[in-house]
C-alpha cells in the first residue's frame, strides 16, 4: 500500500526517463558532473525518483540493475538514505510540512564544512527548491557560487514560483518534460505495479504520474469522488490540510479546482470571464489560507458565497 506522502526514495524502478537518466550517468561517470545541476519540470514528473536513482547508481552499484533501471528495497544504503544519514549526500525538501528556513540553509552550510567520513563526491539534493522562502535562496546562492572541489549542488525546480534569476545562471539547467504518450505508460504501469484502485481519469487531464499517485491515494482515504459536490471536496481537504499541515491536500485542492472551473468552461455555463474572475477568487483565498493560517470554515464560507450566489 502507498502511503499518503509518496516518497521518490523509495521507487525501486525508474519508469520513463531512460534518456535523461543515461545523459546524467554519464556525467557522473565520465567526471563531468556539473558543480551546481537544475532539473525543472512540472510536480511529478519524476525528477526526484531520478536523482534517488542517480544515488543509487553511483554509490551501491552492486544492487543497482542498470539494465532494468531498478534497485532492491532493503539495503544499507537506502536505509541511510531514506533517513538522510549518509555521509556524502545532504537532502532538503522544501515540500515538507513546514516551509524551508534560513536555519535549514545555514545547517547545509555548517555540514558543508565538515569533510564527508567518505572521501568521494558530495551531493547537495534540494528538493522542491521553488518552495524555498527568499531568504533560504539567498543564502543558498552564496554557497552554490563557490562549491568546495567535490561539492555538488542538485536542484529539483517543480515551477511553482520563479527563482532568483542568478541561481538559474550559476545552473546547467536540464527541463524534463513528459510526451501524453509516455505519461499516460507510465502511469498504467505505476497502476499494474502498485495494484491500484484508480479513482481518477488520467486520460482525460494532464496529469503528472507522482501527482496522480498522490491524488488517487487522498481520494481512496478521504472518499473524495471528482463527480460529486466541489464544494463538500473542498471543505474535506481544507480540513485535512489544517489538522495534518500535509502540502500534498494542497496540491489536491488546486487540482480539483482546475477540475472543477474546467468542465464549467465545458459546460458553458459561465462566459469565460466569469470563470477566469471566479477561479482566481477561489486560488487566491487558498493561498491566503496557508501564508496567513485563515481559519478555514471563514475561506470556505467566502468561496461558497462567491460561487453559490452568482
Amino acid at each position: 500500500m502507498l502511503s499518503l506522502n509518496f516518497n521518490p526514495k523509495k521507487t525501486t524502478r525508474l519508469f520513463g526517463l531512460e534518456n535523461e537518466f543515461n545523459f546524467l550517468k554519464k556525467m557522473i561517470s565520465s567526471d563531468k558532473f556539473p558543480k551546481t545541476l537544475m532539473l525543472t519540470g512540472n510536480r511529478g514528473v519524476g525528477k526526484s525518483t531520478m536523482i534517488s536513482h542517480l544515488m543509487h547508481y553511483y554509490f551501491d552499484k552492486k544492487t543497482y540493475n542498470e539494465n532494468e533501471n531498478t534497485f532492491v528495497n532493503e539495503s544499507f544504503f537506502l536505509n541511510q538514505f531514506i533517513e538522510n544519514l549518509f555521509p556524502n549526500i545532504l537532502y532538503l525538501n522544501g515540500s515538507d510540512y513546514r516551509n524551508v528556513r534560513i536555519d535549514d540553509i545555514r545547517k547545509i552550510i555548517n555540514d558543508l564544512n565538515k569533510s564527508p567520513i567518505k572521501k568521494d563526491k558530495r551531493f547537495i539534493i534540494l528538493d522542491d527548491i521553488d518552495s524555498f522562502n527568499i531568504n533560504s535562496l539567498n543564502a543558498l546562492l552564496k554557497i552554490i557560487e563557490e562549491p568546495l572541489s567535490n561539492n555538488y549542488f542538485i536542484l529539483i525546480n517543480s515551477k511553482t514560483k520563479p527563482l532568483i534569476e542568478t541561481i538559474y545562471s550559476r545552473s546547467l539547467e536540464i527541463k524534463i518534460l513528459l510526451s501524453n504518450e509516455i505519461r499516460v505508460k507510465i502511469i498504467e504501469s505505476l497502476i499494474k505495479k502498485n495494484n491500484l484502485e484508480v479513482l481518477i481519469d488520467f486520460n482525460s487531464c494532464s496529469i503528472t504520474p507522482g501527482n496522480f499517485l498522490s491524488f488517487n491515494k487522498i481520494f481512496e482515504e478521504n472518499k473524495i469522488n471528482l463527480n460529486e459536490d466541489y464544494h463538500k471536496n473542498l471543505e474535506k481537504l481544507l480540513n485535512l490540510y489544517k489538522k495534518t499541515k500535509n502540502k500534498n491536500f494542497i496540491n489536491t485542492i488546486l487540482f480539483i479546482t482546475e477540475n472543477y472551473f474546467y468542465n464549467l468552461h465545458e459546460k458553458k455555463i459561465y462566459n469565460i470571464e466569469k470563470i477566469i474572475e471566479n477561479k482566481s477568487f477561489v486560488i487566491n483565498n487558498i493561498n491566503n489560507f496557508i501564508t496567513y493560517n485563515l481559519n478555514q470554515n471563514s475561506v470556505i464560507n467566502a468561496i461558497n458565497n462567491k460561487l453559490l450566489n452568482e
